[in-house]
């Protein structure tokens, strides 16, 4: 059995003992796409006490309505059907409602190709229009785009995972409101922001990722990273590596900017290929004797 066959059975017990339930989000998308999936989420007007009741649970997020299903050797995200009250901090509800419908559910999410829902027959409900813009290949936000990112302002840097994920658009009113509402991400913790930053680094879209976060002066907000970004865009046609991109970025920068919360190894690498660049001269035999050879090759 595989794991979406696992989630359709979480799914079709839910529906059994009288809840709605329906695998929700990515995972749907990923499926309509017919590329592998990773996590399966549920959502269900089951409250999480309640899917205690028929799964083996852990409680991941009872705040929210999410407890973590432990069904075979897979787990499942499964959420009670929520409506969220007012975001304070561009990226929490104060509160939420879980007097809700699925329609209602699905409209407080990102992006309509993250909208859809599946049934425990592999059906598929789109109240948000995710089908057509899969068909489109465009990401766009749900409702408004300047509501959405107010909630939530990762969501920005989430935009920019999935065209790189999948060569996507990002719709021209969801791409403007990004621009727009750009320095709402100076809220976010940096951590996330490297989090979804390395995600992005990962796919094989990712030059057209970097040139959207250029265009839309996203860029501007990453600390040290402007410049770099601007480089590669008019320079390169293959994806750096992770490495490459930030020694690059921060090399041409002149310095690794504090707010970014590397590890401490990887911050005296990209330290040390900084220093190494700020000389400003070809490379000896004695530089590479005393920075290594991963250091000088990052540096050249």
């Amino acid at each position: 059995m595989s794991t979406l066959d696992r989630a359709m059975k979480v799914v079709s017990i839910l529906k059994q003992n009288g809840y709605e339930a329906y695998v929700v989000g990515g995972a749907v998308r990923d499926h309509l796409l017919k590329t592998s999936l990773t996590d399966i989420d549920i959502t269900t007007n089951a409250k999480p006490y309640q899917v205690a009741k028929h799964f083996k649970t852990k409680p991941t997020g009872i705040k929210y309505g999410t407890v973590t299903v432990l069904f075979g050797s897979d787990t499942f995200e499964v959420t009670t059907f929520r409506i969220d009250g007012p975001y304070q901090d561009s990226r929490h509800p104060e509160e939420v409602s879980f007097e809700a419908t699925v329609e209602d559910d699905v409209k407080r999410r990102d992006f309509t190709i993250n909208g859809l829902l599946m049934d425990e027959n592999k059906e598929i409900m789109d109240y948000v229009g995710g089908k057509e813009d899969l068909q489109l290949k465009l990401i766009r936000a749900i409702g408004d785009p300047k509501i959405r990112f107010e909630e939530d302002a990762l969501r920005m840097m989430r935009a920019f995972y999935f065209q790189s994920k999948l060569g996507f658009q990002i719709e021209k009113d969801t791409r403007q409101s990004m621009a727009d509402n750009r320095l709402l991400l100076n809220n976010i913790a940096k951590e996330r922001i490297l989090n979804e930053t390395l995600k992005v680094l990962r796919e094989p879209h990712q030059l057209k990722a970097l040139k959207t976060l250029d265009t839309t002066l996203i860029s501007e907000v990453l600390p040290g990273l402007s410049k770099g970004i601007k480089y590669i865009v008019d320079t390169q046609k293959d994806p750096l590596f992770i490495d490459s991109f930030f020694s690059l970025c921060f090399s041409l920068n002149g310095s690794v900017p504090s707010e970014w919360k590397f590890s401490n190894i990887a911050r005296n690498k990209y330290e040390k290929v900084v220093e190494l660049v700020n000389q400003k001269r070809e490379l000896t035999n004695l530089d590479l004797y005393t920075y290594g050879l991963e250091i000088s090759i990052l540096s050249n």
